[in-house]
């Protein structure tokens, strides 16, 4: 029989959706693919927002290539999101709220907003938290932190700065996996990464403190996107935003609801205490390179976080009062220097691409050469 117009019209949409689909094959399943054009979940909702952003970008696509050779058969897209901070923090839970954490969907992405945040969906709320947060914290770790035995030379530290730095205004290219910038010694990664990961913790209970004290306010609901260019010209995402004081009790109920001993307790303050400065150095670059200007703040200023969380734990838990003294006085030197070199070198954090560990670099890899 002769085919109708209705009939061409299909052909053509099926010819549309499996063009549509050819994107994603080389790094998804089948399943996942279906998944992805199906959505039918919360968790098949962060499958896709995960997938769009690796697809849509050339060198976050070759970073999941490369991740995708080295695991060969045992290769899954989804799987290679790491959990272990989500997972961390939610074991320690009292009953009711690890069963209501458990119920959430939550997990890293890709976005341009180098923060964690909480989008409502048709189905259910999600918590994710920007990749772009653990490289910020790793490289702010290698710079500020005692290493122990292990010497970091200053002009690595300089430059770890500015990595992380760079990387929260999204000028750094988030190809880490692919182009390390340097062969850092084992002892020093290995530091860095616990502390970076327990930060990552950290972060992850503020926002799911926003779930338990019920600030998610249909009201205070704001459009934005993840990362896809899927979404540029439409903000087809609904996150929560909140009052200053909410986001000062998230600080203080990520840290107390957790079932803890007192030494993990205190060992969460401190990281926290640190990621506050970490943002208190960025926030005075970012101001630097493009002043507020009497633009409303979604969170209080790092420095008054740090003081609020300091006051409210200093006689409950064991702080280490020289220690974080020196640390805040040396964030004010790095602010100064970084600020001073804004202005000498304006263009060195605008610049898309990558820098180096300076003396740790190593061998210089060539991009699509090497890697």
């Amino acid at each position: 029989r002769s085919r109708g117009l209705g009939d061409v019209y299909k052909r053509q949409d099926m010819d549309q959706e499996k063009i549509a689909k050819g994107f994603y094959m080389s790094l998804c399943s089948h399943e996942e693919i279906e998944r992805i054009f199906n959505v039918s979940s919360a968790s098949d909702y962060l499958l896709k927002i995960r997938a769009d952003a690796t697809v849509d970008h050339v060198r976050i696509c070759r970073v999941f290539r490369r991740r995708m050779a080295d695991a060969g058969e045992n290769w899954c897209f989804n799987g290679y999101f790491d959990t272990g901070p989500f997972d961390n923090y939610v074991k320690h839970l009292a009953d009711e709220d690890y069963t209501a954490a458990k119920e959430l969907t939550a997990g890293f992405v890709f976005c341009n907003k180098p923060n964690g945040q909480i989008e409502k969906t048709e189905f259910g709320n999600i918590i994710t938290i920007s990749e772009s947060l653990r490289y910020f914290l790793y490289f702010m770790n290698l710079a500020i932190l005692d290493h122990g035995d292990a010497e970091v030379p200053q002009d690595v530290r300089s430059a770890a700065i500015k990595i992380a730095i760079r990387t929260m205004l999204q000028s750094e290219a988030l190809d880490f996996d692919l182009d390390p910038r340097g062969e850092i010694p084992k002892q020093v990664h290995d530091n860095v990464q616990l502390h970076t990961d327990r930060q990552l913790e950290f972060i992850v209970g503020h926002e799911f403190a926003h779930h338990f004290l019920g600030h998610l306010n249909d009201a205070n609901l704001i459009e934005g996107t993840y990362l896809s260019v899927r979404e540029l010209g439409e903000k087809t995402h609904k996150f929560f935003s909140y009052a200053q004081q909410d986001e000062l009790d998230a600080d203080i109920t990520a840290i107390e609801r957790p079932v803890y001993t007192p030494d993990m307790r205190a060992d969460l303050v401190n990281r926290a205490l640190f990621f506050f400065v970490y943002l208190h150095i960025y926030q005075g670059v970012k101001d630097q390179i493009s002043p507020s200007m009497g633009r409303a703040k979604s969170h209080p200023d790092p420095i008054d976080r740090f003081h609020h969380m300091y006051n409210h734990f200093k006689d409950s838990v064991e702080l280490d009062e020289e220690n974080l003294k020196s640390l805040l006085e040396l964030s004010d030197i790095y602010k100064e220097s970084l600020v001073e070199d804004v202005a000498l070198n304006f263009e060195s954090y605008e610049f898309y691409g990558s820098i180096y560990l300076a003396q740790w670099r190593g061998k210089v890899l060539i991009d699509r050469v090497d890697f």
